[in-house]
């Protein structure tokens, strides 16, 4: 997520005029540069926090087990819904959702769960 965010944020003008049809304006390639731009953005400090807390819910801390679970559903589905409802999402990002999906499936397997259990650790 972190490498296709940043692609789609350094994203030039002039890669995007070449790829869109010569009917749509300069000022519409760049708006839509600009909405481009800004989900690589937020796709780089959603894999961000992903990373944090998934490293603290590794440590056994059932709330950051929580926090994991909520985000990669969060930005699963702001993914999806940037991806249907708009058009465009770069395609790593969408490739990453993937994984995103299987670590938050794996972290609520029975297993799982018993790691974070306070009398699993003693």
């Amino acid at each position: 997520m972190i490498v296709g965010g940043l692609m789609a944020s350094t994203a030039t003008f002039e890669d995007a005029r070449a790829a869109i049809d010569a009917t749509v304006s300069d000022e519409q390639v760049r708006g839509y540069l600009t909405v481009y731009r800004v989900s690589g953005l937020g796709s780089v400090l959603a894999a961000g926090a992903l990373a944090f807390l998934a490293g603290r819910a590794r440590r056994g801390e059932a709330r950051f087990r929580l926090a994991t679970l909520g985000l990669s559903f969060a930005v699963v589905v702001v993914v999806g819904l940037l991806a249907v409802g708009v058009g465009f999402v770069e395609p790593l990002v969408l490739l990453a959702l993937l994984p995103v999906l299987v670590g938050a499936a794996l972290l609520n397997v029975p297993a799982a769960r018993g790691w974070y259990e306070p009398e699993a650790h003693q």
